[in-house]
């Protein structure tokens, strides 16, 4: 089973066991929501209303403990200056952003990227709001498109089975391969920046969601 059914021939048939579901699925989802608040331009919206909504959520998966002081720290901070910071780290720059929040730039344009996120979105019928419609890759919209997964998980009645494997397989294809990196590239650029922690504490969470997800899962062999 496979969550990209252009991939279905290339994986090997796998099986997700030892879930509690109902615990960890919406854990997840408040995490996943909330990283995807924190790396949205406040531009386009407060994060702080939604962040404050969430607190103490994520608190069932041990992996989503650094959103504790994370949501506090934005919800303490003026929208002003999140958006000063922001932008003098992600829009602004005579060359470009000091550091780009989308995948397809942050990787060097590698052939394909935009085209495998477009083929998730749409074979879960995940829709863009219009205006993020033209940057699939940022990174804001990945983890949103995380979150509709975990939910997809939790609240589907039928097999939950194909919303765990696409989300294993999303961060294997995308989160996992350009957010390490980039958290990196904050750390050399941004200096004090909340967005240094919070991208710092991103890479962190992907890796032991990642991990987490990669241990409920096994090949199963064909009779």
């Amino acid at each position: 089973m496979s969550a990209d059914p252009t991939a279905a021939k290339s994986q090997p048939l796998r099986k997700v066991h030892g879930r509690d579901i109902d615990t960890t699925a919406q854990a997840r989802c408040a995490c996943y929501a909330a990283w995807s608040e924190l790396t949205a331009s406040p531009h386009d919206m407060d994060p702080r209303p939604g962040l404050r909504e969430k607190r103490g959520a994520w608190h069932a998966v041990p992996h989503g403990q650094a959103l504790d002081a994370l949501a506090a720290e934005f919800i303490d901070t003026e929208l002003d200056v999140l958006k000063r910071q922001y932008s003098s780290l992600f829009e602004v720059g005579s060359d470009g952003p000091p550091v780009p929040i989308r995948e397809d730039i942050q990787t060097g344009q590698r052939a394909g990227t935009r085209e495998d996120l477009v083929r998730f979105y749409d074979f879960f019928g995940y829709a863009l709001a219009e205006r993020f419609a033209w940057a699939p890759d940022h990174l804001s919209v990945e983890l949103e498109f995380m979150h509709f997964l975990c939910y997809g998980e939790a609240a589907t009645e039928d097999d939950p089975e194909p919303y765990q494997l696409a989300q294993v397989d999303f961060a294997e294809r995308h989160l996992v391969r350009w957010v390490p990196a980039f958290a990196d590239n904050v750390a050399k650029t941004a200096g004090e920046s909340v967005y240094t922690r919070v991208t710092a504490a991103l890479k962190d969470f992907i890796l032991a969601d990642y991990g987490w997800q990669s241990g409920t899962i096994s090949a199963v062999k064909e009779s």
